[in-house]
Protein backbone atom coordinates (compact mmCIF):
# COMPACT_ATOMS: atom_id res chain seq x y z
CA UNK A 1 0.00 0.00 0.00
CA UNK A 2 3.34 2.59 1.09
CA UNK A 3 4.04 2.11 -2.84
CA UNK A 4 0.20 2.44 -4.23
CA UNK A 5 -0.90 5.25 -2.52
CA UNK A 6 1.29 8.29 -3.60
CA UNK A 7 0.17 7.35 -7.10
CA UNK A 8 -3.39 8.34 -6.45
CA UNK A 9 -2.87 11.83 -7.05
CA UNK A 10 -2.19 10.54 -11.25
CA UNK A 11 -5.99 9.02 -10.80
CA UNK A 12 -7.27 12.52 -9.66
CA UNK A 13 -6.37 14.22 -13.04
CA UNK A 14 -4.04 13.41 -15.82
CA UNK A 15 -4.57 13.26 -19.59
CA UNK A 16 -2.27 12.27 -22.33
CA UNK A 17 -2.76 12.84 -26.24
CA UNK A 18 -1.66 11.52 -29.05
CA UNK A 19 -2.17 13.10 -32.84
CA UNK A 20 -3.30 10.84 -35.18
CA UNK A 21 -2.45 10.89 -38.99
CA UNK A 22 -3.46 9.37 -42.61
CA UNK A 23 -2.56 9.08 -45.63
CA UNK A 24 -3.19 6.93 -48.72
CA UNK A 25 -0.87 3.95 -49.29
CA UNK A 26 -0.59 4.32 -52.96
CA UNK A 27 0.64 8.37 -52.44
CA UNK A 28 3.25 7.09 -50.11
CA UNK A 29 4.37 5.13 -52.57
CA UNK A 30 4.81 7.17 -55.27
CA UNK A 31 6.40 10.38 -53.04
CA UNK A 32 10.23 10.54 -54.71
CA UNK A 33 12.13 10.35 -50.73
CA UNK A 34 15.22 9.12 -50.64
CA UNK A 35 17.60 8.65 -47.51
CA UNK A 36 21.43 9.56 -47.71
CA UNK A 37 23.91 7.61 -50.59
CA UNK A 38 24.63 4.72 -48.84
CA UNK A 39 22.12 3.94 -46.64
CA UNK A 40 19.21 1.14 -47.84
CA UNK A 41 15.26 0.38 -47.19
CA UNK A 42 14.00 -2.59 -46.60
CA UNK A 43 11.92 -5.24 -45.31
CA UNK A 44 13.54 -7.22 -41.77
CA UNK A 45 15.09 -10.71 -43.14
CA UNK A 46 14.79 -13.79 -40.12
CA UNK A 47 19.05 -13.09 -41.13
CA UNK A 48 19.04 -9.73 -39.39
CA UNK A 49 18.42 -10.87 -35.84
CA UNK A 50 21.80 -9.99 -34.77
CA UNK A 51 21.82 -6.80 -35.94
CA UNK A 52 18.48 -5.54 -35.29
CA UNK A 53 19.53 -6.69 -31.57
CA UNK A 54 22.43 -4.95 -31.43
CA UNK A 55 20.32 -1.75 -32.10
CA UNK A 56 17.86 -2.43 -29.97
CA UNK A 57 20.68 -2.65 -27.59
CA UNK A 58 22.30 0.59 -29.07
CA UNK A 59 18.45 2.36 -28.26
CA UNK A 60 18.03 0.95 -24.62
CA UNK A 61 21.63 2.37 -23.98
CA UNK A 62 21.02 6.02 -25.50
CA UNK A 63 17.88 7.16 -24.99
CA UNK A 64 15.52 8.05 -22.37
CA UNK A 65 12.00 8.88 -23.34
CA UNK A 66 11.91 6.20 -27.02
CA UNK A 67 13.02 3.12 -24.92
CA UNK A 68 12.31 -0.27 -26.35
CA UNK A 69 9.22 -1.93 -24.99
CA UNK A 70 9.57 -5.05 -27.06
CA UNK A 71 12.79 -7.91 -27.26
CA UNK A 72 13.77 -10.40 -30.00
CA UNK A 73 11.12 -12.77 -28.39
CA UNK A 74 8.54 -9.71 -29.45
CA UNK A 75 10.11 -9.81 -32.67
CA UNK A 76 9.21 -13.36 -33.96
CA UNK A 77 5.76 -13.00 -32.00
CA UNK A 78 4.88 -10.09 -34.33
CA UNK A 79 5.84 -11.42 -37.81
CA UNK A 80 4.07 -14.49 -36.64
CA UNK A 81 0.72 -12.59 -36.38
CA UNK A 82 1.54 -11.20 -39.63
CA UNK A 83 2.89 -7.78 -38.78
CA UNK A 84 6.07 -6.26 -40.98
CA UNK A 85 9.29 -4.52 -39.88
CA UNK A 86 11.00 -2.36 -42.21
CA UNK A 87 14.91 -1.21 -41.81
CA UNK A 88 17.80 0.84 -43.04
CA UNK A 89 20.61 -0.28 -43.12
CA UNK A 90 24.18 1.37 -43.26
CA UNK A 91 26.33 -1.83 -44.03
CA UNK A 92 26.50 -4.24 -41.44
CA UNK A 93 24.33 -2.05 -39.21
CA UNK A 94 20.54 -1.08 -39.03
CA UNK A 95 20.18 2.56 -38.62
CA UNK A 96 16.21 2.19 -37.63
CA UNK A 97 13.28 0.48 -38.00
CA UNK A 98 9.25 1.45 -38.28
CA UNK A 99 6.72 -1.55 -37.36
CA UNK A 100 3.58 -2.27 -38.99
CA UNK A 101 0.48 -4.22 -38.44
CA UNK A 102 -2.55 -4.85 -40.61
CA UNK A 103 -4.90 -5.55 -37.27
CA UNK A 104 -5.94 -3.74 -33.96
CA UNK A 105 -2.81 -2.59 -32.19
CA UNK A 106 -2.84 -2.03 -28.87
CA UNK A 107 -1.15 1.87 -27.92
CA UNK A 108 0.56 1.52 -24.63
CA UNK A 109 1.20 5.11 -23.97
CA UNK A 110 -2.43 5.90 -23.74
CA UNK A 111 -3.66 2.39 -23.11
CA UNK A 112 -6.17 1.85 -25.67
CA UNK A 113 -6.46 0.02 -28.95
CA UNK A 114 -6.53 1.20 -32.47
CA UNK A 115 -9.48 -0.22 -34.01
CA UNK A 116 -8.26 -0.99 -38.00
CA UNK A 117 -10.51 -1.04 -41.01
CA UNK A 118 -9.78 -3.64 -44.23
CA UNK A 119 -7.35 -2.09 -46.11
CA UNK A 120 -5.88 0.11 -43.27
CA UNK A 121 -2.10 -0.88 -42.18
CA UNK A 122 -0.77 1.44 -38.33
CA UNK A 123 2.77 2.36 -38.55
CA UNK A 124 3.95 2.51 -34.95
CA UNK A 125 7.65 2.43 -32.95
CA UNK A 126 9.63 3.85 -35.62
CA UNK A 127 12.97 4.71 -34.49
CA UNK A 128 16.36 5.90 -35.66
CA UNK A 129 19.58 6.03 -34.19
CA UNK A 130 20.90 8.81 -33.16
CA UNK A 131 23.68 8.80 -35.11
CA UNK A 132 21.72 8.95 -38.43
CA UNK A 133 18.93 11.63 -38.07
CA UNK A 134 18.59 13.93 -40.22
CA UNK A 135 18.58 11.91 -43.14
CA UNK A 136 15.33 11.42 -44.19
CA UNK A 137 15.24 7.83 -43.01
CA UNK A 138 12.02 7.62 -41.02
CA UNK A 139 10.15 8.66 -44.46
CA UNK A 140 12.10 6.63 -46.47
CA UNK A 141 10.73 3.88 -44.80
CA UNK A 142 7.57 5.12 -44.64
CA UNK A 143 7.88 5.40 -48.83
CA UNK A 144 9.82 1.40 -49.11
CA UNK A 145 7.13 -0.54 -47.02
CA UNK A 146 4.31 1.30 -48.80
CA UNK A 147 5.52 -0.13 -51.74
CA UNK A 148 5.38 -3.28 -50.66
CA UNK A 149 2.00 -3.25 -48.66
CA UNK A 150 0.52 -1.72 -52.18
CA UNK A 151 0.34 -4.82 -54.07
CA UNK A 152 -1.33 -6.48 -51.36
CA UNK A 153 -4.22 -4.49 -50.81
CA UNK A 154 -3.61 -1.92 -48.36
CA UNK A 155 -5.07 1.35 -49.40
CA UNK A 156 -4.40 3.54 -45.95
CA UNK A 157 -1.50 4.29 -43.40
CA UNK A 158 -1.89 5.32 -40.06
CA UNK A 159 0.34 6.93 -37.28
CA UNK A 160 -0.01 8.48 -34.60
CA UNK A 161 2.68 10.29 -32.03
CA UNK A 162 2.54 12.43 -28.82
CA UNK A 163 1.22 15.84 -29.11
CA UNK A 164 4.86 17.33 -27.68
CA UNK A 165 6.68 15.71 -30.43
CA UNK A 166 7.36 18.32 -32.71
CA UNK A 167 9.85 16.47 -34.80
CA UNK A 168 7.63 13.67 -35.79
CA UNK A 169 4.65 15.86 -36.70
CA UNK A 170 7.14 17.82 -38.74
CA UNK A 171 8.25 15.23 -40.60
CA UNK A 172 4.97 13.67 -41.64
CA UNK A 173 3.40 17.02 -42.11
CA UNK A 174 6.02 17.33 -44.72
CA UNK A 175 5.17 13.92 -46.21
CA UNK A 176 1.71 15.78 -46.68
CA UNK A 177 -0.08 13.35 -43.50
CA UNK A 178 -3.71 14.40 -42.87
CA UNK A 179 -4.14 14.63 -39.38
CA UNK A 180 -7.42 13.42 -38.47
CA UNK A 181 -7.67 14.29 -35.04
CA UNK A 182 -6.72 13.09 -31.36
CA UNK A 183 -6.81 10.67 -28.89
CA UNK A 184 -6.98 11.91 -25.25
CA UNK A 185 -7.16 9.52 -22.79
CA UNK A 186 -6.71 9.64 -18.73
CA UNK A 187 -8.41 10.24 -15.35
CA UNK A 188 -10.98 12.82 -13.81
CA UNK A 189 -11.59 12.43 -10.35
CA UNK A 190 -10.59 8.48 -10.43
CA UNK A 191 -12.49 7.61 -13.54
CA UNK A 192 -10.43 6.91 -16.55
CA UNK A 193 -11.79 8.43 -19.49
CA UNK A 194 -11.09 8.52 -23.56
CA UNK A 195 -11.99 10.91 -26.39
CA UNK A 196 -11.48 10.15 -29.65
CA UNK A 197 -12.11 13.19 -32.57
CA UNK A 198 -10.67 11.01 -35.60
CA UNK A 199 -13.75 10.83 -37.19
CA UNK A 200 -14.21 6.89 -38.53
CA UNK A 201 -11.12 5.31 -36.65
CA UNK A 202 -12.16 3.60 -33.87
CA UNK A 203 -10.66 2.96 -30.26
CA UNK A 204 -11.22 0.82 -27.53
CA UNK A 205 -10.47 0.45 -24.03
CA UNK A 206 -9.76 -2.75 -21.66
CA UNK A 207 -9.10 -0.55 -18.20
CA UNK A 208 -12.67 0.69 -17.93
CA UNK A 209 -13.55 3.79 -15.64
CA UNK A 210 -13.36 2.13 -12.23
CA UNK A 211 -9.95 0.73 -13.13
CA UNK A 212 -8.45 2.82 -10.47
CA UNK A 213 -10.89 0.97 -7.73
CA UNK A 214 -9.95 -1.93 -9.12
CA UNK A 215 -6.40 -1.50 -8.48
CA UNK A 216 -6.98 -0.21 -5.65
CA UNK A 217 -8.92 -3.44 -3.99
CA UNK A 218 -6.67 -5.28 -5.20
CA UNK A 219 -4.09 -3.63 -3.27
CA UNK A 220 -6.40 -4.23 0.03
CA UNK A 221 -6.82 -8.07 -0.91
CA UNK A 222 -3.11 -8.25 -0.78
CA UNK A 223 -2.58 -6.75 2.24
CA UNK A 224 -5.20 -8.37 4.59
CA UNK A 225 -4.09 -11.65 2.79
CA UNK A 226 -0.78 -11.12 4.12
CA UNK A 227 -1.66 -9.79 7.81
CA UNK A 228 -4.17 -12.70 7.88
CA UNK A 229 -0.60 -15.16 6.84
CA UNK A 230 1.64 -13.92 9.16
CA UNK A 231 -0.97 -12.49 12.33
CA UNK A 232 -0.07 -8.80 11.79
CA UNK A 233 -0.22 -6.21 8.87
CA UNK A 234 2.21 -6.80 6.33
CA UNK A 235 4.64 -3.99 5.57
CA UNK A 236 4.95 -3.89 1.28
Amino acid sequence: MAGFLPKVRRYMFSRDTMMLYTQSIKDVASMDIRCAEGLLCRELLPGDRGTFAKLLGTQRKRETLFQPVFDMKDVVERVRRGERCFVCEDGERIAGYIWFSPREKYILEIKVTLQLKDGDVYAYKAYVDKEYRGRSITPSILVTACRALLPAGFKRLLLVTMDWNENTHRTLKKAKFLCKGSLRAGYLATFRFMINTCGDIGISGSAGPFEFYGRLFGKLAEALSGAGATGRPRMV
